[in-house]
């Protein structure tokens, strides 16, 4: 069973790409598209990975090793994506918020290869089966 938990290369790559386009639209003051769009290409992703996968497991709290690496990468988007928006809206620094959406877009692939590998690791090692 922990063989089959792996999302396809679109999937990650899609969150990664929803998240960067709807703070790079905040950043170019079209927003009310952009993050509205961003939200529909992230359901429209998950509904994707249910049908393709044929399972409905929320990853990302899966197991302890998933939550912890889905801990970082939170903690390491909002570290990212706060001071940018400080930059943006406080200081007037346009495309802060788009150079953070590029960072937190990028992460969001890495980590979610690492939330796959860790859903993966901890149910071969028998840890939280039952959260599947």
């Amino acid at each position: 069973m922990a063989d089959g938990i792996t999302s396809p290369w679109w999937y990650h790559v899609g969150l990664g790409l929803s998240l960067a386009f709807a703070l790079a639209s905040m950043s170019l003051r079209f927003a009310s598209f952009g993050v509205p769009g961003a939200m529909l290409a992230f359901f429209l992703l998950t509904w994707a990975l249910k049908r393709t996968t044929g399972l409905a497991l929320d990853r990302y709290s899966a197991t302890a090793g998933a939550r912890r690496v889905s801990t970082v990468h939170v903690l390491t988007s909002l570290a990212l994506v706060l001071p940018a928006a400080v930059l943006e809206w406080g200081f007037d620094v346009i495309g802060a918020l788009a150079v953070a959406g590029v960072l937190v877009g990028v992460l969001t692939v890495i980590m979610g290869y690492r939330v796959d590998e860790a859903v993966r690791r901890d149910l071969r090692a028998g840890h939280d089966q039952t959260a599947v």
